[in-house]
C-alpha cells in the first residue's frame, strides 16, 4: 500500500486531489493532506509515508525546500512536485531536489496515475528486496547470544520499535493464515520467519512501543484467522535496540511456552502478564535414576513407565520449559542406552532427534509426555520380545563357551557381550534357566573335568591339573575342590584308583 501524504495551500486542491487518488485504488491511501509544509514537519515525528505530493508555492515552507527538508532526513520517502508555473527553472530545480516527477496544475490524472502505479511497483520491489536481506540477518540475530556488530551494523528496520512474537501451532496453515489475515487487517509492517519446525516468529515493527489495547486489537483478527485451532502466541516487550532482539525473542518464547499448560485453544499472552516462576528441574531426575536401572536391567516395562510418568508429574507441577522436558527425555534415553545394548538400534540417534523435535513443538503437556512414553514404551517391548525369543539360545550360547573355555578367565561383563545382554540381565536369566549362577556353573564344569583327569590322567600331577582346569594356584584349587567334592584331590585320586 502506497501511503500519501498531500501539501497544498489551497483546500479544494488537496482535498479533490485526495479523493481523486483514494478512488483510483485500494493500493493507494492518502493518510494525510497539509495546508503547508512547516505543520508536515512538525508531524514528522509520528507520521509514516512513502509518496510526498507537494505544490511549490505555499506561505511559510514551500515545495522545493520542504522536499530538501524530507531529503535530508528521511531519504527513503519520494517527492512529486506540482505547480502551475511551467517555468523550466522550476523542473530542473526539483530533479535537483530528488523530486520523482514534476506536475502542472490543473492534474492530468492519466499522468498522476501513471507516476503512482510505477511508484507502488518500486516501491513493492524495494520493499521485498529489503524485507529478504532483513530476514536473513534477523534469523541469525535471533539465535545467538551475543550479536556480531558487523550483523548489526547491517540490520535496518523500518519503524524505531519492535516487539517479538513467537507462534506455536496445530498446523503451518494455521501460522500462514494467522500472518495472512493480519497483513490484511491491519495496514502494518512485520517480518514472518520460520525459526525452527514448528516455531514460527514475528517481528512487529511500530512508531511507539505496542500498548496493551493496541496488542487486544491485534488479537482478534489472529483469533479469527485460528477458526478455533490450537495457537499459542508470546509476545515481548517492545525494544528501539536491535542488540535486544535475542532478548525479546527469549521472552516471547517463555510467554509462548506456557501455552502448553493451558486448555484453550488460543493462547495470547504478553510477558508482562505472566509471573513466569524461575522453573529449575535440576536434580529432580536423581531420586528416579535408581529404581530405573533396576527396571531396565529386568525389562519391566511397566515399572519404566510408572517411573516416567511420576517424573512428568513432577514437571508439570513446576510447569516447566519444552526445552527442560526435552532435557529430562534425554537423560532417560541415554540410561536407556547404557542398560540396554539393543537400545541404540531399536532407537537410533536420527529417531531420537525426530523425537525431541516434535516433543518440543507439541502444543500440549499430556500429548508432549504421551508422546515420549509411547516411544519407550514400544522400544523396551521390542527389547523384550526379542529377548525373551533369544533367552534360551543366549543360556545355551554360554553354556557351551564355558564348556569349551572352561579354563580361561571371562568376566561377566565379557560374557554379556557375547550375547548382545546386560550383565546383571543375563545373571538374572542363567539363574532362572539353569538353576546356577555363572559362577557356580563354571566351577561345576571345572570340577567335573578335574574329576575326570584324576580318574583318567594318573601321570599328572595335582597342580598340573589344577592350571588345566583354571586353578593355577594349588592350594586354592585344593580348598576348592574339597568344599564342591568333599575330599581332597589326591584323596579323590586315590579312592578312584582303587
Amino acid at each position: 500500500m502506497l501511503r500519501i501524504v498531500i501539501v497544498d495551500d489551497e483546500i479544494l486542491i488537496r482535498e479533490g486531489l485526495a479523493r481523486m487518488i483514494s478512488k483510483e485504488s485500494s493500493e493507494f491511501t492518502v493518510i494525510q493532506t497539509f495546508p503547508d509544509g512547516k505543520p508536515l514537519l512538525e508531524a514528522l515525528p509520528s507520521l509514516q509515508f512513502d509518496l510526498l505530493i507537494t505544490d511549490i508555492r505555499m506561505p511559510q515552507i514551500g515545495g522545493l525546500e520542504l522536499i530538501r527538508l524530507l531529503k535530508a532526513s528521511h531519504p527513503q520517502i519520494r517527492s512529486l512536485l506540482m505547480s502551475g508555473f511551467v517555468e523550466f527553472d522550476y523542473a530542473r530545480e526539483a530533479i535537483r531536489s530528488s523530486a520523482v516527477d514534476y506536475l502542472l496544475k490543473p492534474i492530468n490524472k492519466e499522468q498522476l496515475f501513471e507516476v503512482l502505479y510505477s511508484l507502488d511497483n518500486e516501491r513493492k520491489l524495494l520493499r521485498e528486496q529489503e524485507q529478504r536481506h532483513r530476514s536473513g540477518l534477523l534469523l541469525s540475530l535471533l539465535q545467538v547470544e551475543e550479536p556480531s556488530p558487523i550483523l548489526l551494523r547491517g540490520l535496518i528496520l523500518p519503524q524505531p520499535y519492535f516487539t517479538v512474537f513467537v507462534l506455536k501451532a496445530s498446523s503451518p496453515e494455521t501460522v500462514c493464515a494467522s500472518t495472512d489475515s493480519l497483513r490484511q487487517a491491519k495496514d502494518s509492517l512485520f517480518d514472518s520467519l520460520e525459526l525452527r519446525r514448528g516455531q514460527h516468529v514475528w517481528i512487529w515493527y511500530s512508531g511507539h512501543p505496542l500498548t496493551p489495547d493496541e496488542l487486544l486489537k491485534l488479537r482478534t483478527p489472529v483469533e479469527e484467522a485460528g477458526s478455533g485451532q490450537c495457537l499459542h502466541i508470546g509476545i515481548s516487550r517492545s525494544y528501539a535496540d536491535p542488540a535486544m532482539l535475542r532478548t525479546a525473542y527469549l521472552e516471547a518464547k517463555s510467554a509462548c511456552d506456557r501455552g502448553i499448560y493451558q486448555p484453550q485453544p488460543l493462547h495470547y499472552v504478553t510477558i508482562e502478564e505472566l509471573a513466569l516462576p524461575q522453573t529449575a528441574v535440576a536434580g529432580l531426575f536423581a531420586p528416579f535414576r535408581d529404581p530405573l536401572i533396576h527396571d531396565l536391567q529386568i525389562l519391566n516395562v511397566p515399572g519404566v513407565l510408572d517411573s516416567v510418568h511420576k517424573l512428568f508429574l513432577e514437571l508439570a507441577a513446576l510447569q516447566a520449559y519444552p526445552e527442560q522436558i526435552v532435557g529430562i527425555c534425554r537423560e532417560i534415553q541415554a540410561l536407556a542406552r547404557k542398560e540396554l545394548p539393543e537400545f541404540e538400534a531399536v532407537c537410533p540417534a536420527e529417531s531420537a532427534v525426530v523425537l525431541e523435535e516434535r516433543i518440543q513443538s507439541g502444543l500440549y503437556f499430556a500429548v508432549m509426555e504421551e508422546q515420549f512414553t509411547s516411544a519407550l514404551s514400544s522400544a523396551l517391548t521390542a527389547i523384550r520380545t526379542h529377548r525373551l525369543e533369544l533367552s534360551v539360545t543366549a543360556v545355551e550360547t554360554i553354556k557351551r563357551w564355558i564348556t569349551a573355555n572352561y579354563n580361561q578367565h571371562a568376566d561377566l561383563n565379557t560374557l554379556a557381550g557375547m550375547v548382545y545382554l546386560t550383565p546383571t540381565y543375563l545373571s538374572k536369566l542363567f539363574k532362572q534357566e539353569t538353576g546356577l549362577t555363572l559362577t557356580d556353573y563354571m566351577i561345576e564344569i571345572r570340577i567335573r573335568t578335574a574329576k575326570g583327569l584324576l580318574k583318567n590322567a594318573p601321570d599328572l600331577k595335582i597342580h598340573e591339573i589344577g592350571s588345566e582346569v583354571g586353578y593355577p594356584d594349588p592350594a586354592y584349587f585344593n580348598k576348592l575342590f574339597k568344599k564342591v567334592v568333599g575330599v581332597t584331590p589326591n584323596e579323590y585320586k586315590r579312592i578312584s584308583s582303587v
